[in-house]
């Protein structure tokens, strides 16, 4: 009896220590690349590249670059994976979800977002995005 709860005590130690450790990205400066494709349209658009600071206060949303208009929810890290669901009310409307990959230092995920525009169909666009910590924050 004594092994056995020796056991679980291990156990459960290791998965908490593993799912703290696999739910916060690292703090610090992060280079994310995004390439953007519109299917539809046969548009590939080069990738673009922004550095942005990764610190407590914007770890409730995901790592990557968006326009100010844009909120994102539900928002959720397991493991290792992390999800959410944005909305853009700026000029563009825009709605979509996606998921990251996390890594120790760097990270790889997509996103399918829907954008409307005046007087048009909806456009649907592929984000791939990519990470990787290239610092400290300064």
């Amino acid at each position: 009896m004594k092994t056995l709860l020796r056991f679980l005590v291990i156990i459960i130690g290791c998965s908490s220590a593993s799912y703290a450790f696999s739910e916060q990205m690292r703090n610090g400066k992060w280079e994310i690349t995004s390439e953007t494709e519109m299917p539809d349209m046969l548009i590939h658009l080069p990738a673009h590249k922004e550095t942005i600071c990764i610190n407590n206060k914007n770890q409730s949303r995901p790592p990557i670059a968006t326009d100010k208009s844009c909120v994102f929810r539900n928002y959720r890290i397991i493991g290792n994976d992390a999800s959410w669901e944005m909305e853009c009310r700026g000029d563009l409307k825009m709605t979509g979800s996606g998921n990251i990959k996390f890594e120790l230092d760097k990270y790889r995920g997509s996103a399918v977002i829907k954008m409307e525009m005046k007087d048009s169909e909806p456009i649907e666009i592929d984000h791939v995005y990519t990470g990787k910590r290239i610092g400290d924050c300064k």
